[in-house]
């Protein structure tokens, strides 16, 4: 049969004449798809049973003809196979990046008489409560496609037996994270365990869960309790390795994980190979479907149509009826509402004439150079200069933006919120928060303005003072989703209560809001657009000079500058912005020959995170990737960028993007949530998140557009900012909203 166009193969090892003995046999070759494409994933089919193999491994002197350079991606695979008696055809399949099976090969086998027969494979109803959201979620993913095939694939890789992989001696060790499940945070897998080998020095670890994207995990790590085990064993004490490795945003279920060991002697070894499912706790994830009880009903017939097609028992009736009833009540607390006519919004509020006192208490969650605090001091910057209005501060946290808020006349105070983010239970809690707000003077507060709902704290302590509140909210994410990692579930159902609480719940981003319409009933939920402060901008522009700016800051004054802006972290995406480095690297060399490129990361911040960073930057040979810490003089960013650049999986309405369009930036950004309601496809490049393809391409569109002098993008994304958000209309709207929240006061 022919192979798919342009694919390459080869079955190198098989048993003789293709007759199976009884027991477990190897295949093994390679495959390579082409230029410009990847097999992604390796399956074979004996009869109508599929077994998963291990694909991507490396293959010296064949991967080089292929690339003309070392891997990955790497052409190598090997499939261990047991067929059961009577068994006659195999088949053999890779998957591409799109997510199609694709088959490559298959022939006539005999199997020994010795074999066993076929195993029944466990019930369709029990899987059914893990393959529905599946299934919903790829329809969501391929709008375009027959659900019947989509419940095919789902179907098939249940039923796929996985082949994992442990070291052999002389190397000794274990995987300990991920398992059987892989806890994803904004595309990154976290990857632990400990590795060992006898005789040699192990060079490097190295992980690849994809095809392309090789990622270096720190190795030579102390560990303790190894040594009670393997007493004898060489290098026990520091054998511990951890990092990150990337996930591509439409990997397959059960997504394979390899971990290969370098030696000295540059021998390269496959350790670990492990097949996991892929749950996501923070970041992108493909969404369910809004809630529908016949789109339910068609993807369980659809599985169970399927389930037939693959002689997949549906088993007892009652079993397979309480199934069902279990998939519905996932569905039904994981799906999004129906899309609904909204009532409208009230009203903005209309500019007040109240010019009486008004003394206010801002909370905010920290004190550092990032987005929200910036926010809310140029609120409260704009409170202070009416007539009458004073602001004190309080935060959690000390940091430089402390001086910020003191230079324009606001007094800050830190407050001591151990207790109450340590407490168990909602009493707990109360009583935490009491003791930490004695210090506040209630008596002079009219109004507690709260940022963030990580600031739900300040609004539960205006409930208990009699006073009342607005908390502006910037996440993306919903409370569980959010806050599951850092407090416990007792603890929900009270930042559940703030937005029930507050007398108005202020959102910038539509898509923010309708994260948390669940919460609204109470009729005190707004949405109110954002601003930016085009007049300081223009100011700014005019009197500061590019290249003087590229000089202060140390970057090169005739490089063209990618410019990426934001606290360095997982959630704001740095490591896809360097895997779109890594991707472009060589090509850019090649087309823009002579040209300087930087790759500017302003955020920096000390952690496990930036390490990492920093490790894949030099084991990459980037050295045009530049980290900048956190700073206060934002806006010689932006003066001094060429392009633009936000790689955020979650944002609500970032004033990033209103900053370097009102500087005449092209902008690059992912379409998260509030982003699409900020800019169009015709006045910056939206990409999804996670997907450092892309990302890549729009880069490359960005940068010819520079060099052909092209700024239409950028003018039109000025125009659109000045038009809707600009801080005259905006802020006078905000200013009402906080005036109708404290109600009349005495004077």
């Amino acid at each position: 049969m022919s192979e798919p166009t342009g694919w390459q193969f080869a079955v190198e090892i098989h048993p003789a004449d293709w007759h199976f003995p009884a027991g477990k046999t190897w295949i093994a070759g390679w495959i390579w798809a082409g230029e410009n494409q990847l097999a992604t994933d390796l399956r074979a089919w004996v009869d109508g049973r599929p077994v998963l193999g291990l694909h991507g491994l490396p293959r010296p002197g064949l991967d080089e003809r292929f690339l003309q350079r070392p891997g990955p991606p790497y052409a190598g695979f090997v499939i261990q196979l047991e067929p059961h008696r009577g068994a006659r055809l195999l088949r053999l399949e890779a998957r591409d990046p799109s997510g199609h099976w694709n088959e490559f090969f298959r022939t006539a086998i005999t199997v020994d008489e010795g074999a066993p027969t076929a195993t029944a494979p466990a019930p369709l109803g029990s899987r059914l409560a893990e393959l529905v959201p599946e299934l919903l979620r790829l329809q969501t993913q391929r709008p375009g496609q027959h659900l019947a095939a989509l419940a095919d694939e789902v179907v098939s890789a249940a039923l796929a037996e996985p082949l994992n992989s442990l070291p052999n001696p002389p190397f000794h060790g274990a995987l300990e994270e991920p398992r059987d499940t892989g806890w994803l945070r904004y595309g990154r897998l976290s990857v632990t365990g400990w590795l060992a080998h006898r005789t040699a020095k192990i060079k490097r670890v190295t992980a690849l869960a994809d095809a392309v994207q090789e990622s270096a995990l720190l190795h030579g790590l102390p560990r303790a309790d190894i040594g009670s085990v393997f007493a004898d064993l060489p290098g026990r004490e520091h054998s511990q390795f951890g990092g990150h490795v990337d996930l591509p945003v439409n990997q397959s279920s059960p997504a394979l994980l390899k971990i290969f060991a370098e030696l000295e002697n540059g021998e390269k070894h496959l350790v670990f190979a492990q097949r996991f499912t892929p749950r996501v706790i923070a970041g992108a994830e493909v969404p369910l479907p809004p809630l529908s009880q016949l789109t339910f009903a068609r993807a369980v017939w659809a599985l169970y149509r399927a389930a037939r097609r693959h002689a997949l028992p549906a088993g007892e009736l009652a079993a397979l009826l309480a199934a069902v009833r279990a998939a519905w009540r996932h569905y039904r607390a994981e799906a999004p509402a129906r899309p609904r006519r909204h009532r409208p919004d009230a009203a903005p509020p209309t500019p007040s004439t109240d010019s009486g006192p008004l003394r206010v208490l801002l909370a905010t969650h920290n004190l550092n150079f990032e987005g929200a605090p910036w926010f809310i001091f140029e609120l409260a910057r704009h409170l202070i200069a009416q007539p009458g209005v004073t602001v004190r501060v309080v935060s959690p946290q000390e940091g430089p933006m402390r001086k910020v808020f003191a230079d324009a006349g606001m007094p800050v105070e830190v407050l001591d919120l151990r207790a109450a983010f340590g407490a168990e239970t909602p009493a707990a809690l109360a009583r935490a928060l009491e003791s930490a707000s004695r210090p506040i003077d209630w008596a002079g507060v009219d109004l507690v303005l709260a940022s963030t709902m990580v600031s739900f704290w300040a609004v539960q302590l205006a409930k208990g003072a009699g006073k009342p509140s607005v908390l502006y909210v910037h996440e993306s994410s919903a409370i569980r989703r959010f806050f599951g990692p850092l407090v416990p579930p007792a603890l929900f159902p009270v930042i559940e209560d703030a937005f029930r609480s507050a007398t108005r719940v202020v959102f910038t981003a539509d898509a923010t809001r309708q994260v948390f319409e669940y919460l609204g009933d109470r009729g005190n939920f707004r949405l109110l657009p954002s601003w930016v402060d085009v007049a300081r901008i223009d100011a700014f522009a005019a009197a500061h000079d590019q290249a003087a700016l590229r000089r202060k800051h140390g970057l090169d004054p005739d490089a063209v500058l990618f410019v990426n802006i934001g606290s360095v972290c997982e959630r704001k995406g740095q490591h896809i912005f360097i895997r779109a480095i890594e991707l472009l690297k060589e090509e850019l060399r090649f087309t823009y020959p002579g040209r300087k490129l930087q790759f500017v990361m302003v955020g920096a911040r000390e952690g496990t995170y930036i390490d990492a960073l920093k490790q894949d930057v030099a084991l990459h040979g980037l050295d045009q990737a530049v980290f900048l810490p956190e700073t206060g003089e934002i806006f010689d960013f932006y003066r001094l960028a060429d392009i633009f650049v936000c790689t955020s999986f979650e944002e609500s309405f970032p004033r990033v993007l209103l900053e370097s369009a009102a500087f005449r930036l092209p902008i690059i950004t992912t379409n998260v949530n509030g982003i699409p309601e900020m800019l169009a496809k015709d006045e910056a490049w939206l990409i999804p998140p996670g997907d450092r393809y892309q990302l890549g391409d729009a880069m490359k569109q960005a940068l010819a557009a520079h060099f052909a002098g092209d700024t239409s993008r950028a003018g039109r994304a000025r125009t659109a900012v000045l038009r809707r958000f600009h801080q005259d209309h905006s802020l006078p709207s905000h200013l009402a909203l906080v005036r109708e929240a404290a109600g009349p006061r005495r004077r």
